[in-house]
């Protein structure tokens, strides 16, 4: 049987306090987005339960995944900073992951994504995963429009017979100058992550050793 999973993420605008310090903007609260320890990143997290399939000793089978994101990115950096940009993660995985890692450790400090040579993350865990970079566009009239610059895929695609798949949102900014307090902020709008796929019985041999390679996975993790 066909299925159609989705995991929801609110949208991100916060204003630059001062210090590590961001606060959400007039008018939005930014529920469930936390802040990661390199103080210029955010995280969103959420799940989606298979655990019904899993009680069923069923495995899920992806076929297409994407992310949908109407609306636009924008970021005023300080008045000193020369660029602007924004890198944003998003990801889905049958383990769960350390968002710090992945973006200080993984993007920023060895310029590879999870699941590549040198990464901490197992490929196969990541049944998608979706990076962007955009950066400053101030010939289009759009206040500190924020303009897709790249954009590359890295999931694996792999069957799973997890109870959950962990779905992530990372966020980080990148500005050459120190940013103004109570001016400087960034607008990231809300994203709908979709997975298709099939739930199907396999064979209990090979049923048994996707569960087996899906706790070694889980533990490592």
């Amino acid at each position: 049987m066909s299925r159609r999973l989705a995991a929801m993420h609110p949208s991100l605008t916060v204003t630059y306090g001062g210090g590590t310090t961001w606060t959400p903007s007039t008018g939005t609260t930014n529920t469930g987005w936390t802040q990661l320890t390199s103080a210029s990143g955010w995280v969103h997290e959420t799940q989606i339960d298979l655990s019904g399939y899993a009680k069923d000793s069923l495995t899920f089978f992806p076929s297409a995944v994407g992310v949908q994101d109407p609306g636009v990115y924008r970021m005023l950096p300080g008045a000193a900073s020369t660029t602007s940009s924004l890198y944003v993660l998003d990801l889905i995985t049958s383990t769960p992951i350390d968002p710090n890692e992945i973006m200080t450790n993984d993007l920023l400090g060895k310029m590879q994504g999870p699941g590549m040579f040198g990464s901490e993350e197992t490929f196969e865990t990541i049944l998608y995963g979706l990076f962007r970079a955009f950066a400053e566009n101030s010939t289009i009239k759009i206040p500190n429009f924020q303009q897709l610059q790249r954009s590359q895929r890295f999931e694996s695609g792999e069957p799973t017979a997890a109870d959950k798949l962990y779905c992530y949102r990372i966020v980080q900014i990148s500005a050459t100058g120190p940013l103004d307090p109570n001016i400087s902020y960034i607008v990231v709008p809300a994203a709908r992550q979709l997975v298709a796929g099939r739930i199907a019985e396999e064979s209990e041999l090979v049923y048994m050793q996707r569960l087996r390679r899906s706790y070694e996975l889980a533990n490592q993790a």
